[in-house]
Parts: C-alpha cells; structure tokens; sequence
C-alpha cells in the first residue's frame, strides 16, 4: 500500500499587497520532511509504504507568486507521476491565494486528479479558517479541520485525515464530501471555539460525525481577508455511502451557524487605538497586551504600521514594549552603529503606503537574530528605545506570539506595563502570562473593521453588509 504525504501551507491575506514568495518559506523536501508531520505511525502501523514529497510553511501574507507556486506544485506531481499510489495524505491550509490562479490548494487537487483519476483516496487536512472552495469536495474523499480556534489541535486533525484514508483504502470506499454555505463574513476574534455560539455549533457537529456511517463533520470559519466569491464559513460533512444524509446535515449546520449570526462578539474589550490606551493606562498591573489587530501578521498583516507607535507617542504613554515593527531600512541603519550610539531613525511605512510611519531620536540597545513562529531564523532585529518606549525592529515580518520570540532578542516581557503586539486574539503562551488583554481595532490589511475593507468579489447578500435574508 504506497502512499503519499506532502504539506503546502500559507494563509493569504489579498489586502496585503506584498507578494509571497519562495523566500517566505521553511522548507525540507523528500525524506527530510517526516519528521515534520505526525502521521507516519499510523502509516506504518497500517502496513503502507510512505512517499514523502515536501513539508513547506510560510507565514501568513499577501497572495503567493504564481511561478513559485508551480515550483512546489510541481515537486509534489513529479513524485504522483513516477510513483504506483494507493492513497494520498495531504496538510494544506485552506486558504492559500496564488496570482493568476486563486484557491492554491483547488489547483494541485485538479493537478493531482489529472494523474492518479478518480479512483484513488485523497484525504487532506485543513485549517479551521480555510475558504473552501465548490470543486474541493469533488477532489478530495476526506477533509478534516481544527476544530479549534485559537488552534490546540493541529496534530489531532493531522491523525484524524490519516486513519480515515487508511479507512478508505481498507474498506475500498471512496466517500463524496457536501458543502454547505453560511452567507456570513466574520473576523477570526470572534469566533472562538471555547465561547458560543460557536462552542453549541461544534457540538453538534460532533453528535453528527459519530452518527452511525459518518466519518466528518467539519465547520470553517473561512479566512475573512480574502476577496473572493468563496470566502466565508463552509460545513463539510462526509457519508461512508449517502451523501445525501451529508448534504442535509451540512445544510443544517450552515443554517445554525446564519442563525447564531448576531451573537458571534468580541469576548475581550475591542475598542479604538486611543480608548485601548487608556484603558491599559488605567490598568494597574502589568504585561497589559494591547493587540494592533489591523497589522496582524498571523492573519496577513503587512506588519510596517507605526500607527500605534504614534499613538502612544502622543499619548505620552510610558514603560511600553512596541513588539515590534518590520523596517529592513532601519534595522539596517542600527548594524552600521554601535550599541550605545544615538540615531535618528524613521520606522515604518516601507511597504504599504496605507501604513503610517513615524521619526524618532532613539538610543540603540540590542541587535541580533530573532526567533521566526516556527522556530525559525527570522533574520536580523535591533532595539531601540525613546523616552520610556522600547521597539523592536525587524527585517522580516514576525509574529511575536510568544515569550521566547522576545527573549531571542534580548528583551525580557516581565519589565514592562504595556506591551503592544500586532496580532488578534494572543496565541496561548502569551494568553497565559497576560494581566490583562486589549483588542485595539486598529486600521490595516487585517482589520476588524470588515466594513472598511474594499470588498469586490465577495458574494452577496452577506452578513455584516447585509441581513435579514433567507
């Protein structure tokens, strides 16, 4: 029994206007990539040869280029070509744009169909935010998704695709996933799995998927920053034989999820730049986080605004961490001085010109390396700070979702009141040290205010733009 693994993952934001490119992604390819997935007992155990393709990851951000694209496309078909498949595995992200192309994960699955025809079991696993599109389901046998948010259960949804493939083989079945549509367009901060409604909508998604034949019941939120006619929330649940009991109950779940439509909220305060400021002023405890969610690189951020340095500035706010903000330009002036030294640098607005930027007299304090997401050399950093305002400055968009991230940049969390991060929701390491937590609905690619982005090829009618339709 041969089957194939590969992972192809990034989530585009089409409001980044920053391309994403082969630069942006962690790579290792053939048998290097097993020991990045979490699959490979389950295959063995079942008795199958594992054909190890590619495991490549990158940030989220702007549509991926089409040339590298094809690239990695075509390292995957290269192995699907001279190889006899009986099965294939696939972690993909959902809702990866490619220029010229659109939905990156559609096009390998039609690339893939083309050799192997429709006979052979392909099962995927996804992203609780992908935007999947109307031909997924009828190029994939199985579709599994986190069925968190934020994500705990990357692993278990990786195992889960996998033994129902190995189901399928065994079995000689090939199960035809239904499709559902929630005409909602809902930002990823207010739909959280531990808080309804979204919690009573995976609930009974679970008493479907253990009904007697059904193998998934899958809820998408979507990727909310991606102009597209398929954007948005999508069920997908999977009969082992009547894909008409998958449809109805695919139906019910999109319609739930219309119906709970109002009651999807922040559950912290989400409120503007200047009120989020003050409330953290307030505040007398410290780590208060302040999250500059219109800039968010975990959601396709651009990650160059300096537009809540400048409010902080003029707020004359003190002990504040700005982590951080990306400037090539700066950081490179900050290694041409020496620690210690006084600059005047200018920060931000170096790729979208949406972005703001600010000048500031600073004193240099720390350079290095810095700590990508995954773990990754994310490239060089400096610290500077002015006045009472420490700022870490990148040359590459990082996410600062975690203590470790800032402790590779020399810069210790504990010592400040306020510290400002471009993200929404703080990812669990973060949450857990967190005194208090502040969503700042700030402007940007990845705001939460969806009435501002300029929207052209959503599909209408659609709430918040629309409502009370059937």
């Amino acid at each position: 029994m041969n089957i194939l693994i590969g992972s192809l993952r990034q989530e585009t934001n089409t409001f980044n206007p920053i391309q994403t490119t082969i630069r942006d992604f962690v790579c290792v390819f053939g048998k290097d990539m097993i020991n990045h997935v979490n699959v490979i007992d389950i295959f063995k155990d079942s008795g199958a040869n594992i054909i190890p393709t590619l495991y490549c990851t990158a940030q989220s951000g702007g549509p991926v280029s089409k040339n590298d694209f094809l690239y990695f496309e075509k390292k995957i078909l290269d192995v699907v070509k001279k190889e006899n498949i009986e099965g294939i595995w696939l972690y993909l992200h959902g809702a990866m744009f490619v220029e010229s192309i659109g939905s990156g994960e559609t096009h390998l699955l039609k690339e893939i169909r083309k050799i192997i025809g429709n006979d052979v079991p392909v099962a995927i696993s996804l992203d609780f935010h992908a935007n999947n599109t109307d031909e997924i389901i009828n190029l994939a046998n199985i579709i599994c998704g986190y069925r968190t948010a934020p994500h705990r259960d990357m692993i278990q949804t990786e195992r889960k695709a996998a033994k129902l493939l190995i189901e399928c083989i065994k079995k000689n079945i090939l199960p035809k996933p239904k499709l559902a549509r929630a005409n909602v367009l809902m930002p990823g901060d207010m739909v959280l799995t531990d808080n309804e409604p979204l919690k009573s909508i995976f609930k009974y998604a679970d008493e479907v998927e253990h009904k007697p034949g059904f193998l998934c019941s899958e809820v998408f939120n979507g990727q909310p920053w991606v102009d597209t006619s398929y954007t948005g929330p999508s069920m997908i649940v999977i009969h082992d034989s009547k894909p008409e009991l998958a449809q109805k109950e695919a139906e019910k779940l999109a319609r739930l999820f219309y119906e709970k439509r109002h009651e999807f909220k922040f559950t912290i305060d989400a409120v503007d730049a200047i009120e989020a400021i003050e409330i953290a002023k307030r505040t007398n405890e410290k780590l208060v986080f302040i999250s500059d969610s219109g800039d968010n690189p975990t959601a396709g951020g651009v990650g160059d605004n300096a537009y809540m340095l400048n409010r902080i500035i003029e707020n004359d706010v003190k002990n504040v961490l700005i982590g951080g903000i990306m400037d090539y330009k700066a950081v490179k002036k900050c290694f041409s001085a020496n620690i210690g030294n006084k600059l005047e640098l200018e920060i931000g607005a170096l790729l979208d010109k949406r972005s703001e930027k600010t000048k500031i007299n600073c004193k240099l304090i720390h350079k290095g390396k810095i700590l990508g997401r995954f773990g990754e050399n994310a490239g060089r950093a400096a610290v500077i700070i002015s006045d009472s305002i420490t700022i870490i400055i990148t040359e590459t968009r990082v996410a600062f979702i975690k203590p470790a991230i800032f402790d590779s940049i020399g810069v210790d969390i504990n010592n400040y009141k306020i510290i400002i991060v471009k993200l929404g929701y703080l990812f669990p390491d973060l949450a857990k040290i967190a005194s208090k937590t502040i969503l700042a609905l700030t402007p940007g690619a990845s705001t939460e205010l969806l009435e501002n982005l300029e929207y052209k090829k959503i599909r209408r009618p659609i709430y918040p733009f629309d409502d009370n339709f059937n």
